[in-house]
């Protein structure tokens, strides 16, 4: 694959996040005649109907955001200025419980017709800097530019369990005419020169929950298929997830069609060494932060209530790629393990037997598991003996990989399922662990960190691949929410429908 454009838009996007003022033309700043105000209205259901991935829409969540700063900007392009203002946390109240911002804000404008009106929430530094030295004739465009930064930057859980996350405009579409000589107080009561701008987060949310223990503190059982009947082979008695491969880069105010920029939109891994070579445009800095997995009975009704009340938050910029193709069958050969977010489980387990009897070790302990008969192996040695191959679960570690997004739940072979996993921002995918039903895998090579081992069977992970093969390792329920809520629920049986 050509990777000129990929190469080109990155410039592109660096080049406009690392300008400062004197690159920019000058930009005229008060010119002001008049007072305009606005009322910020924040996420509530986000309607992305027949866009890339809206799967079983199920309500909304209001979140847990705090409000740090609202910069406003109003962007005269007749009169080439740019007035804009930024609002510490005293001036405005919390959102209201229909999402509105109170009270409305004002700042001094200048008269005009067809002035636009931006608004950053939580903006960071770099962005709202760049922004602040654009002039008025580019303003749009920067503001609907690239912007070269991770999830960790725009998004962040605070120490009392709020969240300040950036937010902008959802469109580049509100447009007031402002009077000249209307004062503050007149904008402030909304009868002169006020204009209501939607916003939305410019991240996902990733979340998941385990279904409790059947008795506290006796761990989950894991199941494998032996002589065709499902048999218990070992107890989990831990289970913590992360989330990998997500974005470097998102448009500040996203485009129409949620597409998001072209370096991972346009990626299309071929194989391992080509994908090893360009996974540096994804995010991997969630992997170094497993957090436990919250219990919790799976009832659609209840869920505000984990999502609420948890203990982290997992914030990725969104991924996906042909946003505009309907046809799944066709957008599938796009979406491959090597270019789409995952959730990364790691389960660590207990044997029921190793070596033929009770195990002695009274904590994990590395184990070799026979890949023809099932059974767990003190050493590599005795697996093979039995004339097959053994896979080493170092530490009782074991690991699954998950599609955020998924867009359907049941496969079958003249029917592969899921082929899509968009992600897109505003929303939470939420995946419900049902059951254990096989064993995972030692390593997960979409990881670039985290490397096979040659001695072990062929991983069937491959970055190349679609997202549905025929390997099932893990029962789960998947909840999607935004702040918008996506559900869907379903157990894994062969051939299953994850990697």
């Amino acid at each position: 694959m050509k990777l000129i454009r990929f190469f080109i838009i990155g410039a592109i996007a660096l080049g406009f996040m690392a300008c400062n003022a004197d690159d920019q033309p000058e930009v005229n700043q008060h010119e002001t005649d008049s007072y305009a105000s606005i009322t910020v209205k924040f996420p509530g259901t986000v309607g992305t109907r027949a866009l890339p991935g809206d799967f079983n829409q199920n309500g909304t969540w209001t979140g847990r955001d705090t409000l740090e700063t609202v910069t406003v900007f109003l962007v005269n392009e007749t009169k080439g200025v740019v007035d804009y203002n930024s609002f510490a946390k005293s001036a405005f109240q919390e959102i209201d419980v229909n999402g509105i911002l109170h009270p409305n804000l004002a700042l001094k404008a200048t008269a005009g017709e067809a002035v636009r009106a931006f608004v950053v929430i939580n903006g960071e530094a770099g962005i709202l800097n760049t922004l602040k030295a654009t002039s008025a004739a580019n303003f749009r465009a920067a503001f609907a530019a690239a912007a070269s930064k991770v999830a960790a930057d725009v998004a962040r859980l605070n120490t009392n369990g709020k969240e300040t996350i950036m937010m902008t405009n959802d469109a580049d579409n509100y447009l007031i005419n402002v009077a000249a000589g209307v004062t503050e107080q007149a904008a402030l009561d909304g009868t002169g020169n006020h204009v209501q701008v939607q916003v939305e987060r410019v991240v996902s949310r990733a979340f998941m929950t385990v279904t409790p223990e059947a008795t506290t503190g006796a761990g989950w059982p894991v199941s494998a298929v032996i002589g065709g009947v499902s048999t218990q082979i070992a107890t989990v008695t831990g289970v913590t997830y992360a989330v990998g491969q997500s974005n470097k880069e998102f448009y500040i105010m996203k485009k129409s069609n949620y597409e998001v920029p072209g370096n991972v939109y346009t990626f299309l891994p071929t194989d391992y060494t080509y994908w090893s070579t360009y996974n540096n445009m994804f995010d991997y800095t969630g992997l170094a932060s497993f957090t436990p997995v919250t219990p919790w009975t799976y009832d659609i009704a209840t869920i505000a209530t984990p999502l609420g009340a948890e203990a982290t938050s997992k914030f990725v910029l969104p991924v996906n790629h042909v946003v505009g193709e309907t046809d799944l069958n066709a957008a599938r050969a796009f979406y491959k393990k090597g270019n789409t977010t995952y959730f990364e489980i790691r389960a660590t387990f207990m044997p029921l037997w190793v070596d033929g009897e009770t195990p002695t070790f009274t904590v994990p302990t590395t184990v070799f598991w026979g890949e023809n008969d099932k059974k767990f192996y003190s050493t590599r040695a005795l697996a093979e003996a039995q004339g097959q191959k053994a896979t080493e679960f170092t530490n009782g570690v074991m690991k699954y990989v998950l599609w955020l997004n998924p867009n359907a739940l049941e496969s079958t072979p003249a029917d592969p399922n899921p082929k899509v996993s968009p992600t897109i921002r505003n929303q939470v995918y939420h995946a419900h662990i049902d059951a254990f039903l096989r064993m995972g895998l030692p390593n997960n090579p979409l990881n670039p960190a985290d490397l096979d081992n040659t001695a072990n069977p062929d991983n069937p992970i491959n970055v190349e691949d679609p997202l549905k093969t025929d390997f099932t390792y893990l029962s789960v329920s998947v909840k999607v929410l935004p702040w918008t809520i996506h559900s869907y629920q379903y157990s894994l049986t062969d051939p299953g429908t994850m990697y």
